[in-house]
């Protein structure tokens, strides 16, 4: 799967804007903090080869429900080394979880 999307910085978070999806993603640092790499991705082009130097170990997260999340009913998040990717359905969406995480899979499959 080849998508082109595009990072926007929001507050501490680094979120991925896919056009036509019923999905998001963000990347966060564990700690909260801010991180100013974010910013060379700010309104630009972002794929999966940019996540994966944030998420290297991308294939094997071990994914988290979140219940009762602020963004809706299906909403997962995984930790790797240094960031968190939480990953959700929009709001009109119809996906399930693992829907959502397989949708962030096939989004990952083009890394080398």
């Amino acid at each position: 799967m080849t998508v082109k999307s595009s990072a926007i910085v929001v507050g501490n978070m680094l979120l991925c804007d896919i056009p036509d999806v019923d999905w998001q993603f963000f990347i966060r640092r564990l700690d909260g903090g801010n991180y100013v790499e974010f910013s060379k991705f700010h309104r630009k082009e972002f794929g999966a080869n940019d996540v994966a130097k944030f998420i290297p170990n991308w294939k094997t997260l071990r994914w988290i429900k979140i219940k009762n999340s602020q963004l809706g009913q299906k909403e997962s998040y995984a930790k790797d080394t240094e960031f968190e990717i939480n990953v959700y359905a929009s709001t009109r969406s119809i996906k399930k979880h693992p829907e959502v995480v397989e949708a962030f899979l096939a989004f990952m499959m083009p890394v080398i």
